[in-house]
């Protein structure tokens, strides 16, 4: 979040009173935080009190705004921070059920539905507050395929299209079974959407696509946020779903080598153990996991976009049950811009009231690596940014865009959209769409404020302009890139001329950009039951993954069919929850 304000009320010992009155977060997390953090602030007389889980930093954000109201008001500031409230463990819980579920994502929700539809008693653990706090809730919408939504519009997709182009793209390197079966799951789960009370409308995504038109399958979410959790929430309700909030899954129980149930942990550190005759793991990926990323992704710098609570406990929890990842590792990027740690407002989400700097990064301008050289086609990034330019920037971050004075002027004054266009934009120019009307306005102090963070510096010659964050060829990289420029033609890495534009009127900029993140992609290896696999390719009995969690699913690069991680998502979910049900119900 950007900002947030309160009112603090103080009698002569104690604060007696906290109102939050401005705020830029969604009302239903800050609804959490008001219930707890500022609870106990007030009941504990203490700023040492637990945050949210899922929103910490709207946790934090209301601590420290605190804690300046009580400075301000002559308090000891120190005291109330060093006052932690900390909760005893309750006495140990046992419960027992056919299928439990590990994660209330996108994934785990549909499985704890489907497999309630079976007949199957479910429970659910999540480690988040509230189902609220899941990225799921979020999305933009799934792409499917054969849905009454398609159907009422004779579209011509077919699952074998998008199976065959999929397959191609990724090289065969993914399950392809169960790639096939999740798309051909993929109406399914969209039909249970809608009859949840969900809307949906086909819409051509903004970036470039081989599915558009006739052959689109983007489903576009029509529900806003708050509505997408009424649902959710009605939804278990009706399965008759237990869900456990603030409880982590911590190990798989085993019988020999089936899986029965879970131990997991409250947040007060209650043990809670689960049995059941079916486990799905459903928990997000890694991305909140730094360890898991820099074994992965050696030497990637970046800054999640996604969940801190995705860290990798169910994938964890397969391996030490025997299960096997599989090959394929990759992130399905952030399309809104760079981020850095540095930065206060970084580009996580799709808002022009984050520093808009960030914004250069995704423009199609140049782009060099820390020793100052190009590496890219930097149209990828406006075109393609999710799958083709992720992975440039991922292999090579922190990344560094250069512009000149001209570009800030023209981004200001006329924005992406105008600029490019006069460059050659064709009509017919996708990504343009979105663009149109987008001027970044608050540029100026947007780069000001990036200079005093310390992830932009502005120069009056390249030469200065190398010297900050060290990249020593960057002299040479631009004299080069602006030939190109001048001849119309990028002989290095063939990007349209239309992404092209010179440096070369002073003072110059240079902003640091970290690679941000949704999610990752890579996990356990499974079957196209969702079922885990141990190091033989047996399936180990009564153990489903989902979602990120599920290493067979994802390519990488992240495919070029925007909406696929959120219908591979659901459809997953679909089909784990349908298996473990059958599994379970028939053990």
């Amino acid at each position: 979040m950007s900002y947030l304000n309160v009112e603090t009320t103080f009698s002569d010992t104690k604060i007696t009173d906290i109102k939050i009155t401005e705020h830029d977060e969604t009302p239903e997390l800050l609804a959490m935080v008001e219930e707890q953090v500022v609870r106990d602030i007030i009941n504990n007389q203490s700023l040492g009190v637990d945050v949210v889980s899922g929103a910490t930093m709207s946790s934090m954000a209301v601590i420290n705004a605190v804690s300046k109201s009580v400075e301000a008001a002559g308090g000891d500031v120190s005291a109330l921070r060093a006052n932690r409230v900390t909760k005893e463990p309750g006495p140990d819980e046992e419960y027992t059920t056919d299928v439990v579920i590990v994660g209330m994502g996108a994934s785990g929700f549909m499985a704890a539905h489907n497999a309630a539809a079976q007949g199957a008693k479910v429970m659910a653990v999540e480690k988040g507050a509230s189902i609220a706090v899941s990225n799921g809730l979020r999305v933009s919408g799934p792409f499917a395929i054969d849905t009454p939504v398609l159907r009422a519009q004779n579209s011509k997709l077919t699952v074998d299209k998008a199976f065959y182009h999929m397959m191609s793209y990724s090289k065969w390197s993914v399950n392809a079974p169960l790639v096939r079966r999740s798309l051909e799951t993929s109406s399914e789960s969209v039909t249970q959407l809608l009859d949840m009370g969900y809307e949906f409308r086909e819409a051509d995504f903004r970036f470039e696509t081989p599915f558009k038109g006739d052959y689109g399958g983007f489903h576009l979410i029509l529900n806003p946020y708050s509505e997408r959790i009424n649902i959710w929430e009605k939804t278990l309700k009706e399965d008759g779903v237990e869900v456990l909030y603030n409880t982590t899954g911590e190990k798989l129980l085993m019988d020999g080598d089936k899986v029965v149930g879970i131990e997991a942990k409250r947040r007060d550190g209650t043990k809670v153990t689960i049995h059941a005759n079916a486990v799905i793991l459903s928990t997000g990926g890694f991305i909140g996991n730094k360890q898991m990323i820099a074994e992965h992704f050696s030497g990637v710098t970046f800054n999640p976009a996604g969940g801190s609570l995705s860290t990798g406990d169910g994938i964890r929890m397969a391996q030490e049950a025997g299960a096997v990842l599989d090959k394929t590792f990759g992130l399905c990027g952030n399309e809104y811009g760079g981020t850095n740690t540095k930065a206060k407002r970084s580009a996580k989400q799709d808002k022009f009231d984050q520093n808009t700097a960030f914004k250069f990064g995704f423009y199609g301008v140049l782009n060099v690596d820390a020793q100052g050289n190009r590496f890219m086609d930097e149209g990828k990034l406006v075109d393609y940014p999710m799958s083709f330019g992720s992975e440039p920037i991922m292999r090579h971050s922190p990344f560094y865009t250069v512009v000149d004075q001209a570009y800030v002027d023209a981004m200001r004054e006329i924005g992406l959209y105008e600029y490019t266009r006069a460059k050659g934009a064709p009509d017919d120019w996708v990504i343009g769409e979105y663009f149109k009307g987008k001027v970044l306005t608050n540029i100026d102090a947007d780069l000001e404020e990036g200079i005093k963070e310390g992830w932009v510096y502005k120069a009056d010659t390249i030469e200065e302009l190398a010297t900050f964050f060290g990249t020593e060829n960057l002299k040479e990289t631009v004299e080069k890139y602006n030939e190109h420029v001048a001849n119309g033609f990028d002989a290095q890495f063939g990007k349209d001329p239309m992404y092209l534009s010179p440096i070369s009127e002073g003072p110059f900029y240079i902003v640091e950009n970290e690679f941000s993140a949704w999610s990752t992609i890579g996990g356990v290896r499974v079957d196209e039951n969702l079922r885990a696999l141990n190091n033989k390719n047996r399936p180990i009995p009564g153990l489903y993954v989902a979602g990120a969690d599920a290493g067979s699913l994802y390519s990488t690069p992240y495919y070029d069919v925007p909406g696929t991680f959120y219908g591979l998502a659901i459809a997953s979910g679909t089909i784990a929850g349908q298996e473990a049900a059958k599994f379970s119900l028939n053990n």
